[in-house]
């Protein structure tokens, strides 16, 4: 209970510190939102005396009727002006809330160290909050404002009734305590369903996903795989509405019996009306008045009890949110290090026994990797695929923070250099480099951000790397929308998109590059073109080449061979072959199987 007022609270202050004026108009609203029924319930009263006046011949009272209209149409008129000028000043801070509360969870999401996408704990818990988190953060502070508002129609009823007698009070008040226990009992429990279905339901959501995707598409219908896919989806949607449903079912038949209760204790009230009609001089507009106001006490203390129900049930939602925000792996978390890179680099890039070992692991994908890697040196990593080549670079990048032992640039240890820092001298193009769905000028300054304005040098890249050759032909050049994703755009061969992404490089003019299997979804003649490139791209680059064809290996000064996570073997082609180790013997089989196809081309 301490958690839930805690995250509560925290909420209310977030809602303060975006909406001071929302608030103060709430709250003003409330108190005057909460004198409407009382006053309603007052004319009312007053309005059927008059009219029974008027039917003994009493011709004063057609004035006071009168009067008494316009009072009631006043009141109803304001009320209505009230609550629709409220509903849109709610709706608009919505709008707002929910656009902090997104760029909060974006915040985290973009700032969190990358191991922490390979935990499915992470990807759940993301999946759980995604969603409308303006509506579900507003609703416990209006609530309570509607809470306040109730609180005050209740004082009012409550008073008219201790006014005509206690036991009124006592017989409206008792109802709240039932409605309360079994709704709050029930708001635990859609949160727990939720927190439960959420791996099933991303499973769902990711099928479905699968189904209407233009890149899946292809494979879908080639493997037929398309009713599998929507039975494994409707098997699984089915699976988590049917324990909606079942939870739905429980909360309806609740329901039933609290109405139940509530007519119970109406009906007692009703009792204790006819005798006071028996013993006291009720006129018939106090008699329907107090009828009104034992309903209108029962429906306001029901609501209230209900707020706090719901307040309850979003509490825990709230909570759920903050702590994905506070979300952290113990080891894993973001590098602190402020310190400057090293410009230019002098020495090189020293690894010294690196190990690492991923979230919720029991081995290490990297063992005591430990090589020098000079400044301006081409070197090739090398290795069967699951080595731990492209781990390795993530360490190196700072992505992933090592397990044991340590990388230097220079002098420098990589953990106490600023990420940011890292990022911009270090250019790395992953085998799986990213293809965005904006135009090609974009996908090419997003190498450097900061220079997005430097149209001249964005363009030198493009020639540099061949892309212009393909980009003058359309007809808005640059300006080009890439993909059919956002718009109608141009789609790209897949040696096209490698050409964008070696511009991008070039444009992030980083001073040690990282070509991480920048080959491998190429044709052989676009993948000739990248190796002929090769040296021009990487000039007065510290380079590290990444693949596990041996034939591209042979363009580095020198060769590191990658096995089981260990470094198995370093030296030049010459060297590794006379050695006649892990790289000779990978060598020799695939010349074997170029010579075989008779498309084995020497680099």
């Amino acid at each position: 209970m301490t958690i839930l007022f805690t995250d509560l609270g925290k909420a209310m202050r977030f809602v303060w510190q975006h909406g001071k004026m929302w608030v103060t108009a709430s709250v003003l609203f409330m108190m005057l939102l909460g004198i409407v029924p009382i006053a309603t319930l007052w004319v009312m009263k007053e309005l059927i005396n008059t009219v029974a006046g008027l039917i003994q011949y009493q011709p004063q009272a057609y004035s006071q009727a009168l009067w008494l209209l316009i009072l009631q149409f006043a009141i109803t008129v304001s009320a209505s002006l009230l609550q629709n000028v409220q509903r849109l000043i709610d709706q608009t801070f919505e709008f707002r809330l929910d656009h902090h509360l997104q760029n909060a969870m974006i915040g985290k999401t973009i700032s969190v160290p990358l191991t922490y996408f390979d935990l499915p704990d992470f990807y759940h818990h993301l999946n759980r909050i995604s969603g409308n988190q303006g509506t579900r953060f507003l609703s416990p502070v209006s609530n309570l404002f509607l809470i306040g508002k109730s609180l005050i129609t209740l004082f009012s009823y409550l008073t008219f009734l201790f006014s005509i007698h206690w036991s009124l009070v006592l017989l409206s008040s008792l109802a709240a305590v039932p409605i309360l226990l079994v709704q709050s009992k029930f708001g635990v429990e859609r949160f727990h369903l939720i927190y439960q279905q959420t791996p099933m339901a991303r499973d769902a959501k990711y099928t479905a996903s699968l189904l209407w995707d233009r890149q899946s598409a292809k494979e879908i219908r080639l493997f037929s795989l398309g009713e599998h896919l929507r039975r494994r989806w409707s098997e699984k949607y089915i699976k988590n509405i049917k324990e909606v449903i079942k939870l739905s079912r429980r909360q309806h038949s609740a329901n039933i019996g609290l109405d139940a209760v509530t007519a119970l204790f109406y009906g007692g009230a009703a009792g204790i009306i006819v005798w006071l009609i028996r013993t006291t001089s009720l006129k018939i507009g106090d008699f329907v008045a107090v009828g009104q106001a034992v309903q209108g006490t029962q429906g306001a203390i029901n609501q209230t009890a209900g707020l706090f129900a719901s307040i309850y049930q979003e509490s825990l939602f709230i909570g759920d949110f903050f702590r994905f925000l506070e979300y952290e792996v113990p080891g894993h978390d973001k590098q602190k290090g402020t310190r400057p890179f090293p410009v230019p680099l002098e020495q090189g890039i020293c690894f010294d026994n690196v190990s690492y070992r991923y979230v919720n692991s029991e081995r290490d994908t990297l063992r005591e990797v430990s090589f020098m890697i000079h400044a301006g040196e081409k070197v090739a990593i090398v290795g069967e695929n699951g080595s731990g080549k492209t781990t390795l670079v993530k360490c190196l990048m700072g992505l992933y923070p090592v397990s044991g032992g340590q990388i230097y640039f220079d002098q420098s240890p990589s953990d106490e250099l600023a990420n940011q820092e890292i990022y911009k001298n270090i250019t790395v193009i992953f085998q799986d480099f990213m293809k965005y769905a904006y135009t090609i000028r974009e996908n090419i300054v997003f190498g450097d951000i900061e220079k997005i304005s430097e149209s001249e040098r964005m363009e030198a890249a493009s020639v540099q790397t061949g892309a212009a050759s393909f980009v003058q032909r359309f007809e808005k050049g640059y300006d080009t929308m890439l993909g059919r994703f956002l718009a109608d755009g141009e789609d790209l061969s897949g040696g096209q998109w490698q050409k964008i992404a070696l511009a991008r490089a070039m444009f992030a003019s980083g001073q040690i590059m990282v070509l991480d299997e920048p080959t491998a979804a190429l044709d052989p003649d676009a993948e000739m073109e990248v190796f002929r490139q090769f040296q021009q791209l990487t000039q007065n680059k510290t380079t590290i080449f990444i693949s596990h064809r041996m034939a591209a290996a042979r363009m580095a000064d020198r060769i590191i061979v990658m096995k089981d996570g260990r470094v198995a073997e370093m030296g030049t082609h010459l060297e590794l072959t006379m050695l006649d180790g892990e790289y000779a013997r990978m060598y020799r089989m695939q010349a074997q199987w170029f010579t075989d196809k008779q498309d084995y081309v020497e680099v």
